[in-house]
């Protein structure tokens, strides 16, 4: 076209009118593909703060860890109660062979020896009785549970050689020992004098390499004779409690001011009352489940097999509580893909029935600042009670993503349905943190009731009309 002389190059600009209309259709197939393939991508590598916090979380546990070994160290370990055994010195015919020169040829002869070994015999009955006062001390930021323990334990022994199958040349029945141990010994305040039978009673000793570490002689013990005792122990340790279950029956009777305990070990009371006050627990136990026999001798069952079998057969309780802040964190961590799915799709629907244009970079921050809830939650608990550090961490994050999508959804009511959205999902994310029976069904509830309303308001969108490159 000429104007005065000139001739006009510029192009006619394309209008949508121009594009045909299957490339329109295309390019809105694609411009929704390659959003939510970029949400998903965004949510992939999210994972990577969310790595990070978990890592912190592993470092600061490793921290609570050290601290806890630190008391203990100092006050006592977690102490396993083994006893008493009665332990009886004998002689005994052997058949040892030697290698002997005879006739310039080394030959194997053997011969009866006398050699010396232990016999130990179980009581008959065991029953020990006691009350455990448990207390939290703290060791910089971290609480460490501990206890004292007062302990009661009475029974009898019937000691047989015959009856025992064990055959004796002679029987050193003045050198017989009632042997009483703690996995640590750092933890015993105070064992009384063992009382025995007729009015008698022997002081205990720490006696190194022996079955048991502390030893008290008990000098007339006959063969065959009902030999009762009874005496009392006051140990100290940190975190659990157990008893092994010597006697041919045992009774064993805990009573404590504890008020969350967790029963461990080979066997649950047989009855039990758990209430604010404290808890009230007794345990019955018969000889067929401890994996040793009423007596053997140390040519039959090593010392260290002894004590394995001891310490599997144990039961006690543990003075921990069962939702700790660091665990409660665990496991909203495991939840937090649930937050950025939450929010993103949100977003996303925004984006579809608004006409509204959100950029990856925005998805991106409000996913970090999700992100942020879970170290703060980390960190405030370390000062503050749980409720109240979730409660703070769940309310700053909500204020911040709330605030921020206000600037990009530009009404007050999108708004209200982020910080509502957020708000709810953080408080019944708590009510599924604190029920540790019902997690697995509340977590699944939540998880069916999302997707259902997706569904239900996304249920009359033509996703081959979407168009997301035009703004509303």
């Amino acid at each position: 076209m000429w104007q005065g002389g000139a001739v006009n190059s510029q192009p006619a600009p394309v209008t949508s009118s121009a594009i045909p209309p299957i490339l329109q259709s295309a390019a809105r197939r694609l411009s929704v593909f390659f959003k939510v393939a970029g949400i998903c991508l965004l949510l992939l590598l999210l994972h990577i703060p969310l790595a990070l916090t978990d890592h912190v979380l592993r470092e600061r546990r490793g921290y609570q860890a050290q601290a806890t070994e630190e008391v203990a160290a100092l006050w006592g370990r977690q102490q396993l109660v083994s006893g008493p055994v009665l332990a009886v010195p004998y002689a005994c015919k052997t058949w040892v062979t030697r290698s002997q020169m005879v006739g310039g040829k080394a030959v194997q002869v053997g011969d009866w020896e006398l050699t010396t070994a232990t016999a130990y015999f179980l009581p008959e009955e065991l029953a020990m009785a006691g009350r455990v006062d448990p207390e939290v001390r703290r060791r910089g930021i971290y609480d460490v549970v501990v206890y004292g323990a007062k302990l009661n334990l009475t029974g009898h022994f019937l000691p047989d050689f015959a009856a025992a199958g064990i055959a004796a040349e002679r029987i050193d029945w003045d050198q017989a020992r009632v042997l009483v141990g703690v996995s640590d010994l750092h933890g015993v305040r105070a064992v009384g004098p063992v009382q025995l039978g007729a009015g008698r009673s022997a002081n205990f000793e720490s006696v190194p390499d022996q079955l048991l570490p502390l030893a008290a002689k008990v000098a007339g013990v006959k063969p065959g004779a009902r030999l009762e005792f009874a005496l009392d122990a006051q140990v100290q340790g940190s975190g659990q409690l157990r008893f092994a279950p010597l006697g041919r029956t045992t009774t064993v009777e805990l009573k404590s001011a504890w008020a969350d305990p967790s029963f461990t070990g080979a066997a649950l009371p047989a009855t039990r009352s758990v209430g604010p006050d404290g808890f009230t627990a007794t345990w019955q136990s018969a000889h067929f489940s401890r994996g040793l026999a009423q007596s053997w001798t140390s040519q039959q069952l090593e010392d260290s097999e002894a004590l394995k079998r001891m310490s599997a057969a144990g039961f006690g309780v543990s003075f921990l509580d069962p939702v700790n802040t660091y665990s409660m964190v665990e496991r909203a961590q495991k939840y937090g893909v649930l937050f950025f799915v939450l929010a993103f799709a949100v977003f996303f629907l925004f984006e579809v029935t608004a006409r509204l244009r959100i950029h990856p970079l925005q998805y991106a921050l409000v996913g970090v600042a999700l992100c942020l809830f879970f170290l703060g939650f980390l960190a405030l608990s370390e000062f503050w009670t749980p409720a109240l550090a979730y409660g703070t961490a769940a309310g700053a994050c909500t204020l911040m993503v709330s605030v921020y999508a206000w600037s990009f959804l530009r009404t007050g009511r999108r708004t209200l349905v982020i910080a509502g959205g957020l708000a709810a999902t953080y408080a019944y994310l708590y009510f599924v943190l604190r029920s540790q029976d019902y997690a697995l069904i509340a977590g699944t509830v939540a998880l069916f009731a999302m997707l259902a309303l997706v569904m239900f308001f996304t249920r009359r969108v033509d996703w081959y009309e979407v168009d997301l490159g035009k703004q509303g």
